[in-house]
């Protein structure tokens, strides 16, 4: 089934005209949408008017001609204004049935919040952060598949991969986890390229060796295995005293070099941690049941709940 607004033509709205929302305006038009744009900034929105699409004055006047609205904004605290606190926010001008593809980056409470305001209102709000720009998107959706009707073969018109993530917030938290991987282990192969160049190594030479070898890896794939229960792939890694092993080794190269690294200290202690267990001369990847225990704040069935989120406004209130 394919998307029509609510003239009966296929438009889309799309707010916030930064380097995503520009590739996104951009693949729309390609696509042969109907776009209509709106961004408080004038000259990215004159850039993507002279490509085809129409212009609104505000948020608010772009509800009254989408049926189909997707945002992105730099935050939790603009989605919340723009979609619902604002005089001319989406939500003061959708109709019922309207639905808004949140693609920002926030956490699972501000889908928590404005979805509840869409509800009410008799609207659709669905979390929809993405992974790189249109057309090679891959979109995290904070719900069950079927949940975009006919707005699925929008997303398939301007992204590569649509990942159906369970239920409102999961897109959201999907995302953010998302960076946590990246940028963990951005930190840790900058802490061990600079321990490279304190050692007198030259550093390209040194990261284009790591690319060829398993540290190339994000390591996700190996963490991922636990979590699927694979075990005869488990079987495969070495055994977690090998990698407390290497681990005391890194840390004496990184402290004979003079360079700090948080990150191998981390991996380092854990490991230590695990030589006390019977994880010791297992595959690695099985010791991940022993991090479970060792990271876990409160019990799992509070987290699932939102324990943090009703504390947090139960103390402000």
């Amino acid at each position: 089934m394919s998307w029509t607004g609510i003239d009966g033509t296929r438009t889309v709205g799309v707010i916030g005209l930064g380097g995503m929302g520009t590739a996104l305006s951009r693949e729309l038009l390609r696509a042969n949408y109907a776009v209509v744009v709106h961004d408080r900034r004038t000259e990215r929105v004159e850039e993507i008017a002279a490509a085809g699409a129409d212009v609104a004055d505000s948020a608010a006047r772009l509800a009254e001609k989408c049926r189909l609205v997707i945002t992105f904004l730099p935050g939790p605290a603009e989605v919340e204004q723009v979609l619902v606190h604002d005089a001319a926010s989406v939500l003061s001008r959708a109709r019922a049935g309207t639905i808004v593809l949140d693609m920002s980056t926030c956490g699972p409470d501000t889908a928590t919040r404005v979805g509840a305001a869409f509800d009410a209102a008799g609207c659709v709000f669905l979390d929809c952060p993405v992974s790189r720009k249109a057309p090679e998107m891959t979109v995290l959706i904070g719900g069950e598949p079927g949940v975009l009707g006919a707005a699925e073969t929008v997303l398939a018109d301007v992204s590569r991969t649509l990942v159906y993530c369970g239920h409102r917030g999961a897109g959201y938290a999907t995302k953010l986890l998302n960076q946590h991987v990246k940028y963990a282990w951005y930190l840790a192969a900058s802490e061990a390229l600079l321990i490279a160049r304190e050692w007198g190594l030259d550093a390209p030479t040194v990261a284009g060796a790591i690319e060829q070898c398993s540290g190339g890896d994000s390591g996700l794939d190996t963490a991922a295995e636990f979590f699927r229960g694979d075990t005869s792939q488990m079987a495969t890694h070495a055994p977690a005293s090998t990698i407390h092993k290497d681990m005391r080794l890194v840390e004496r190269l990184a402290v004979a070099s003079s360079i700090s690294s948080p990150t191998a200290d981390v991996v380092a202690d854990f490991f230590e941690r695990v030589a006390e267990t019977s994880y010791f001369e297992r595959p690695y990847p099985e010791s991940t049941e022993l991090l479970a225990c060792l990271r876990r704040q409160r019990p799992s069935s509070d987290v699932r709940k939102g324990g943090a989120e009703s504390r947090s406004r139960s103390t402000s209130a």
